[in-house]
């Protein structure tokens, strides 16, 4: 699995630039913590809050372009920006540099962070299971481990020593499984040059089904490697110096979640005609927000995360070399922020 969400593949709108001729722009990142301007009722400063996105402006952000559209940050006497990220933008490294009071980024890039000593800890995630996923057509399909057996299979360089031992552990022997560098598109397998193919399924999944293929997704979580995507972060000394606003900007980014998973017409529409990058297609952003709603959606409500999810994660992450050691889950993560933004409703 690639460290970036979108790091080893192009975009959706990449792969339907193949077939249907969109393209992409990218923007840049930066801002801090400050107060300026004025609340609703004129009579307070709002605090200003830059959260840097692990990606473009697209439907896996919904939540807080609702609490924008609605009003929740302005609710809670915050002025919240969200500053596009890009394909040489990491998240992690802004956030750790204080450019960005808070941001999101893929978990293992976070584990890596945190593991060479950057001021880094998790407060929540958008993705209770991450989007990475190997889609297969349905007369040939993998859904476990075992059909690996006899395939050939494209993926990324980052996740050959993360699948290894999972089959190893599953008794396929590994010769009868082939490996092929995963191409820039999931074109590999729309010609069936692939038996399987890792991605995403709110991107290439999405784009494959949009092109009638008769594809099945079976989620790297669900075949044993435990992941979030796009967990949230920030730096361990705001969750002491600057809580109540995270508090704040937490409870209203809950809000904005529980908005975008409830309107999906209306939200896949608002991406694609103001918030995301020019070209998006508004039938296929309402499609991303339904593909993506269940990744989302957590019996304790949006943003939360789970401590014993997370050490699972950063055992797996250690086990695959992607980490020098077992990090301590409370030197990675912590749920104060949701608990007091939320009201305490979640479980440890």
């Amino acid at each position: 699995m690639s460290n970036r969400l979108h790091s080893s593949t192009v975009t959706r709108r990449d792969f339907l630039k193949v077939f249907c001729g969109a393209s992409v722009g990218f923007i840049g990142a930066g801002g801090l913590l400050t107060s300026c301007g004025s609340s609703s009722s004129g009579s307070k400063r709002a605090t200003s809050v830059t959260h840097q996105l692990g990606w473009l402006k697209i439907s896996q952000f919904s939540g807080f372009f609702a609490g924008l559209e609605k009003g929740y940050y302005k609710d809670e006497g915050i002025a919240a920006k969200f500053n596009a990220g890009g394909p040489n933008i990491i998240a992690s490294q802004v956030v750790a540099s204080e450019r960005a009071l808070v941001g999101d980024d893929d978990n293992t890039t976070v584990l890596q962070a945190i593991d060479k000593g950057q001021p880094i800890v998790v407060y929540g995630t958008i993705f209770q299971k991450s989007p990475y996923a190997i889609m297969s057509y349905k007369d040939n399909p993998i859904r476990t481990l075992q059909d690996f057996a006899g395939k050939t299979i494209a993926l990324s360089e980052a996740t050959r020593p993360q699948l290894t031992p999972l089959l190893e552990k599953a008794g396929v022997d590994l010769k009868e499984v082939k490996y092929v560098p995963a191409g820039p598109d999931p074109s590999q397998l729309a010609s069936r040059q692939v038996d399987g193919y890792f991605g995403y399924a709110t991107s290439e999944g999405v784009a494959l089904k949009q092109q009638g293929l008769d594809i099945i997704v079976t989620y790297f979580n669900d075949l044993g490697f435990p992941s979030y995507a796009n967990v949230l972060i920030t730096q361990p000394s705001a969750v002491k110096d600057n809580q109540d606003t995270l508090v704040r900007f937490l409870r209203a980014s809950i809000r904005g979640w529980e908005y975008s998973l409830a309107h999906p017409e209306e939200m896949g529409e608002l991406v694609a005609k103001k918030y995301g990058p020019e070209g998006l297609d508004v039938e296929t952003e309402i499609a991303v927000h339904k593909a993506q709603a269940p990744l989302i959606r957590s019996p304790n409500g949006p943003l939360w995360i789970d401590r014993d999810k997370m050490e699972a994660v950063i055992k797996a992450a250690a086990n695959a070399g992607s980490i020098s050691k077992v990090l301590p889950v409370d030197e990675v993560m912590t749920t104060e922020i949701w608990q007091k933004a939320s009201g305490g409703s979640g479980g440890e």
